[in-house]
């Protein structure tokens, strides 16, 4: 039961980390395939209407080959690349004033304590 958890959520995280790269592999699979099939049916009609194009069926079939790659080139390595966004900018929510901070005197202590510690230790030293 557990190998098929573990097998299921392994599937799972790379069926998310790769599902572009997977489907598009597939597309240019598909792609490829189509060509050459056309090509052969072409090549058949060819012999039997006895065709002297069979030159310029291979050059049409080779440069339709190598656009389906290069367009699975560019898309894989150039339109999927993460992009770099812009550094955030601080909102007035960030800044806060020293002098209207609740919390700059806790950052200030060496040790924070809890109730629990004051109730053991009742010393009022709080680090300082």
């Amino acid at each position: 039961m557990f190998k098929q958890i573990f097998r299921l959520t392994f599937v799972t995280l790379v069926w998310k980390q790769y599902k572009g790269a997977i489907v598009s592999t597939l597309l240019l699979f598909a792609y490829m395939y189509i060509v050459n099939a056309l090509h052969e049916d072409y090549l058949a009609y060819a012999n039997l209407e006895q065709q002297a194009t069979i030159g310029q069926s291979f050059a049409i079939k080779w440069a339709a080959l190598l656009a389906g790659v290069l367009i699975y080139l560019v898309y894989n390595f150039f339109l999927r690349r993460p992009r770099n966004k812009a550094p955030r900018i601080a909102s007035k929510g960030d800044q806060t004033d020293e002098a209207n901070d609740p919390f700059a005197e806790i950052r200030r202590r060496k040790t924070l304590r809890s109730r629990a510690d004051m109730i053991v230790d009742p010393t009022d030293d709080n680090g300082k």
